[in-house]
């Protein structure tokens, strides 16, 4: 067994997904540790988001841009202004996978 965290954002219109690397570092980045770079923290910078458009589960396609301009409005960068939205108000999943060997 494996496990995969994520952080889920519950949106208006969309929820959104994005895959963490470092529980420990995304604990100091959502608690204002300006140090802590992105880097540290995602597995990748995709914000994901479910096929269905809600919910957490089932299968993940990479959100477009203008499916995340219609949740967050019009942005430069999904860096530096979404991918914090969603660390700073989501949720924190830790999700349990069967791995084959």
């Amino acid at each position: 067994m494996s496990s995969q965290t994520r952080v889920f954002y519950k949106g208006n219109k969309e929820d959104f997904l994005v895959f963490i690397d470092d529980v420990d570092e995304y604990e100091k980045y959502v608690h204002g540790v300006s140090s802590i770079p992105l880097s540290a923290v995602l597995a990748n910078f995709d914000v994901y988001r479910s096929i269905t458009g809600n919910g957490s589960s089932g299968q993940l396609d990479i959100a477009s841009k203008q499916t995340l301009n219609e949740e967050f409005g019009d942005f430069n960068s999904v860096e530096d202004e979404i991918i914090p939205k969603i660390l700073k108000n989501g949720q924190l999943q830790n999700l349990r996978k069967n791995s084959i060997h």
